[in-house]
């Protein structure tokens, strides 16, 4: 378990403090693209670490994000005119650009030379593959956007399959995501549903210079083992296996963020990338080519459908996830007859907008997450002691995709999990196969 003070240090993401001004070194998800579908259309809210801010898309196609309340005498930017490669306060006409210089005061003598003094804070933007992206770090240590498959594949060939408002802290989001344990119990479904047998599960971790690998193991055949594992990569992101894989490793990634909005709601972008074929082949596989939809927030993958205004969930705490006792007797164990999005929300939200980790008694199948909460501890250090974070790479040249290959396989005893090249040429079939 966490003391105390550790488990602050690694909840709270306010400008200032310890994780704040650690996920201020990253590139995070702001917003989707079509969120801002057209030049000049009318801005948005993001809330992102604690800040209140306006996303907006300039007549240039740029998107902006600004604090959002002017420098002039506070009124808030989202009541603003988006016109002529700028945002208009709608008070005293004060008009902005994407990087926060001051175009125009309108209310000013013509000789005024406030417009040259004073800046709107701004945070520089970045669109790939359907994301908004922001750095929000001192501009000095401004990362290189992040070589990951998500955003350097073909658009056709990535899909950011939903977004969600959770109800909870940042970190117990992203626990959730990355605890294998869970997955037979809170998401089982069928007829007849019996108590959980008992799972012969062990658990083993690598620690990378970017995150935390971790193989869920089980006993299969004679002299084999079903491997399944999971990735966290700095700051909030985590991989589950998705399929179909290619001779047991997947072909492609699932990215999940957890990117918080303040210290008691986050975020939630799923990001899935298929290296060897465009999404909608995939879909047409799964579908018929007559049930594929263009709408870029309605795709097989997608579970929008649990959506409602501001990306809320449909079933969320308020109305108890619409929990139906009688299915949870008879057919789905969580009693929640929405994608497991909801189900892991309903979990982790009902711990408490924070839950107490000194409270907690932890058992084998939290194996990653005590390996990832050092890690991020570790993180801070660096931070304190003023070293860079893990994965903030400046350098082009050190800019390398790390191998973030996910297993869901039968391997031999003496077949590593760490290597892909050993995964490919042992792989057998799953158990779901």
């Amino acid at each position: 378990m966490l003391t105390a003070e550790e488990n602050e240090r690694l909840t709270r993401v306010g400008a200032g403090t310890p994780m704040g001004e650690l996920f201020r070194r990253y590139w995070l998800p702001a917003l989707l693209s079509h969120e801002l579908p057209a030049p000049d259309c009318p801005p948005m809210r993001v809330r992102l670490l604690g800040e209140d801010l306006v996303a907006f898309r300039d007549t240039n196609g740029r998107i902006g994000l600004l604090a959002e309340h002017c420098s002039h005498r506070r009124a808030s930017l989202f009541y603003g005119r988006s016109e002529e490669s700028g945002l208009r306060c709608i008070y005293h006409g004060w008009k902005y650009d994407v990087e926060g210089r001051i175009l125009d005061t309108p209310a000013e003598p013509a000789a005024s030379m406030l417009k040259h003094h004073i800046r709107q804070p701004a945070y520089p933007c970045q669109e790939v593959n359907g994301l908004v992206l922001t750095y929000m770090g001192p501009p000095d240590k401004m990362p290189l956007l992040p070589n990951y498959e998500w955003l350097t594949l073909p658009g056709e060939h990535v899909i950011v399959d939903s977004k969600f408002y959770n109800e909870c802290n940042w970190l117990q989001a992203l626990e959730g995501d990355l605890d294998s344990s869970h997955l037979p119990i809170l998401h089982r479904r069928g007829e007849g549903l019996a108590p959980p047998m008992p799972l012969s599960v062990t658990f083993e971790t690598q620690i990378t210079r970017w995150g935390v690998k971790a193989a869920c193991v089980r006993p299969a055949s004679e002299g084999c083992r079903y491997i399944r594992t999971n990735v966290f990569v700095m700051p909030c992101i985590g991989l589950p296996p998705i399929v179909p894989s290619v001779q047991g490793v997947n072909d492609g990634a699932h990215a999940i963020y957890q990117v918080p909005a303040d210290d008691y709601n986050v975020w939630r972008y799923d990001i899935v990338a298929r290296r060897s074929v465009r999404i909608a082949d995939v879909e047409a596989h799964y579908a018929g080519p007559a049930a594929v939809r263009e709408d870029p927030g309605r795709r097989r993958y997608n579970y929008m459908d649990e959506v409602g205004p501001g990306s809320r969930k449909i079933a969320n705490r308020a109305n108890d996830y619409l929990i139906d006792r009688d299915k949870q007797r008879t057919s789905i164990y969580s009693g929640i007859n929405f994608s497991n999005h909801t189900q892991d929300a309903c979990v982790t939200e009902s711990m408490g907008p924070i839950t107490d980790r000194t409270e907690e008694h932890l058992g084998v199948g939290d194996t990653q997450l005590v390996e990832i909460r050092r890690f991020l501890l570790d993180a801070l250090r660096d931070i304190d002691e003023g070293r860079d974070p893990p994965g903030t790479v400046i350098d082009p040249e050190d800019n390398v995709y790390p191998d973030l290959f996910m297993v869901d396989a039968t391997l031999p005893l003496s077949a590593p999990w760490t290597d892909r090249e050993s995964v490919m040429a042992h792989a057998g079939p799953t158990p779901g196969d």
